[in-house]
């Protein structure tokens, strides 16, 4: 019976936290761990989208062109510290890699397969933490300066077209309509109506979190030291206060620190941080409802409650312990008032969080070969909120026994 089945989830981030849901829903007896309070690490901060179409993997082809630009522009888009540039260049050549048309072609039908059903899996989720309010589902355009900027990313919407993703396109007539008050300079916009966004990522994830004690999980703060294994089987956890803690299947979701677990059993991710910035304005008074996000200048702007906003974007490849460049955070803000116009800076805050990155973009979901009952859910990079739920329903399917999907074959931990 699934319901004797007992499953240790290690990470309460917003991957964590959805597929313990996603288990105890399916009848599993499960346990949620982690060293500190649920969503406060990487889900604490992210940009609150799901985001449906985007299905091209980051290393599109030709990207090789572009690693001497982000090594000699520390504020730009995607930046490298050189200091980590030793560590960084196993990846980087696995991300190069990855750039070849067939590989994208194949990359981007696996990620389609994934986001494509993004919606259906946390609709029931949401409804069942009561957080349906929470969900605004009301697309988000992309915008362009000109006919020709667009004409310069018409290939990429052509693909997400073909793959079944309906997007419109908008002149500025059609803009204004619907989003009045962005500046005239963007005279072009990509409507995806599909795309979604959460109002506040924490409270979302924290209300999926009181969901899953409701529905009868629970919840032990401990660091998880390493696994337990007998007779070639799985069989819990160890943690640094609770000692052993047994257990008939483990998950481990903690993001970035997730490769500590699967080099205990030889199996090597290249998993690197993807640090991520964002500026938080809760008095912006900007009335927005749509997600935004600017093509040339790599970043988002998220509406949040009662006008306020959430500047997030760039990507800044070093490792998880160095120190924060908040340059790269306040750059957001110049760039915000270049698409809505003034706002409020009062009670402004900065963040970064380590998003789990891999040099395919597709995440890692899936058991560890030749340890019977160890999954793995990391290495998700941009797309944890977006692929929380899914995550959730594709290793409750395999831990339950109803099979695995065919999305999971893209995604096994051993691929590389």
């Amino acid at each position: 019976m699934t319901m004797d089945k007992h499953v240790i989830v290690v990470g309460a981030g917003v991957v964590g936290i959805a597929t313990a849901l996603q288990l105890r829903l399916a009848g599993c007896r499960v346990t949620l761990l982690d060293r500190g309070e649920p969503a406060m690490e990487t889900s604490y901060g992210n940009a609150g989208a799901l985001a449906v179409s985007d299905i091209i993997p980051l290393a599109e082809p030709g990207v090789l062109r572009k690693v001497p630009g982000w090594m000699l522009d520390p504020l730009g888009p995607l930046a490298v510290r050189w200091r980590y540039l030793p560590r960084l260049v196993p990846w980087l050549a696995r991300f190069v890699a990855a750039s070849r048309p067939g590989r994208v072609k194949h990359l981007t039908a696996s990620l389609n397969s994934l986001l494509s059903r993004v919606n259906s899996d946390y609709a029931p989720l949401i409804e069942r933490a009561g957080l349906r309010h929470m969900w605004r589902r009301h697309g988000n355009l992309t915008l362009y300066r000109d006919e020709a900027e667009f004409r310069a990313a018409a290939g990429a919407w052509a693909v997400k077209r073909a793959h079944g993703v309906e997007w419109h396109l908008l002149d500025r007539a059609g803009l204004e309509k619907i989003a009045p008050g962005l500046d005239p300079a963007w005279q072009v916009a990509v409507e995806v109506p599909a795309w979604s966004h959460v109002e506040d990522p924490y409270l979302f994830s924290k209300g999926l979190f009181d969901a899953f004690l409701r529905e009868g999980g629970g919840f032990i703060r401990d660091e998880v030291v390493s696994t337990a294994s007998a007779a070639g089987r799985l069989v819990g956890v160890n943690a640094l206060q609770g000692g052993h803690l047994p257990a008939d299947a483990v998950v481990v979701a903690c993001g970035i620190w997730s490769d500590r677990f699967s080099k205990q059993h030889r199996l090597r991710l290249p998993l690197e941080s993807e640090r991520g910035y964002h500026v938080t304005l809760p008095r912006a008074g900007v009335p927005l409802h749509h997600f935004i996000q600017c093509a040339s200048e790599s970043f988002v702007i998220l509406p949040m409650a009662d006008g306020g906003l959430r500047l997030a974007g760039t990507v800044e490849l070093a490792h998880h312990d160095a120190p924060p460049d908040w340059r790269r955070a306040h750059i957001l803000l110049e760039k915000a008032r270049r698409i809505v116009g003034p706002f409020d800076t009062t009670d402004m805050s900065l963040w970064m969080g380590n998003r789990p990155s891999v040099p395919d973009t597709l995440p890692v979901i899936g058991p560890v070969p030749q340890v019977p009952g160890l999954y793995l859910a990391t290495g998700h990079g941009h797309l944890g909120l977006t692929l929380a739920a899914t995550t959730g329903a594709l290793l409750a399917d395999l831990i339950c026994g109803r099979g695995p999907a065919p999305e999971l074959h893209s995604c096994r931990p051993e691929r590389f």
